[in-house]
């Protein structure tokens, strides 16, 4: 079933009639050719889902909605954005693994500066094709770019876990009962010297994620995955 965003869905009441923006009908009706009668999926972004039945005049009927609690424990990524197309491809995967908020890191080393107009923009689109995509319902919180010092402070003040990818040390990070964690993926020339050091004095744990040198879009791939786990509700 395709899905679609609704921005009001969470105050609008199940029965009743409404369109979606114009951006979202064309791809409806224009491109997947939809006809009354069909069924389709709307979600707002925060947590708020449902199914309508497509009517005339390009009017849905809200047929259902439910709202899904947020996770007791949230993924924070703070990462050096790759190139365009590999920064493509993390985002999207960044949302299929619940990554409830994404933080774009400047280091020393980082090869891409985006600027906040991108971040708005061109960033949120991606992010809320692959809700749509993966069925998430939460559209993650993205930050404005930050340099590196200023990401630390804030991962500290924000999260009650910090954790590094390596492929040196650490296994399992012991991550205690945090509710928010925060992920560090540094730029393709890795994290220098001195930015490894302020993360290991501000308390940071390394997980180990592999032998070798990873992209950022694999580290943080990877890193997520196994954090995903470690975080999951024991049985």
């Amino acid at each position: 079933m395709h899905a679609f965003r609704f921005d009001d869905l969470a105050s609008t009441e199940s029965g009743s009639f409404f369109r979606l923006d114009p951006r979202e009908e064309a791809h409806l009706f224009r491109i997947l050719r939809a006809r009354p009668g069909e069924t389709v999926a709307v979600m707002d972004g925060h947590g708020t889902a449902g199914t309508a039945v497509i009517e005339t005049d390009h009017r849905l009927r809200l047929e259902s909605k439910r709202t899904v609690p947020p996770p007791e424990r949230r993924l924070h990524l703070y990462f050096a954005p790759p190139k365009k197309q590999k920064l493509d491809v993390l985002l999207k995967q960044a949302v299929e693994l619940g990554v409830w908020e994404l933080v774009p890191v400047l280091c020393e080393r980082s090869v891409v500066q985006p600027d906040e107009k991108s971040v708005a923009g061109r960033w949120m689109d991606l992010l809320f094709e692959a809700c749509k995509q993966s069925g998430n319902p939460f559209l993650p919180a993205v930050a404005n770019p930050i340099p590196f010092e200023a990401a630390l402070a804030r991962a500290r003040e924000t999260c009650g876990a910090l954790v590094v990818g390596s492929n040196r040390t650490g296994v399992f990070p012991d991550l205690g009962e945090a509710a928010d964690v925060a992920f560090f993926v540094g730029p393709e020339g890795g994290f220098t010297d001195a930015e490894s050091d302020a993360m290991s004095a501000a308390g940071a744990v390394p997980l180990r994620i592999g032998d070798w040198t990873l992209r950022v879009e694999t580290a943080a791939v990877a890193g997520l995955g196994v954090l995903n786990v470690l975080l999951a509700p024991r049985p």
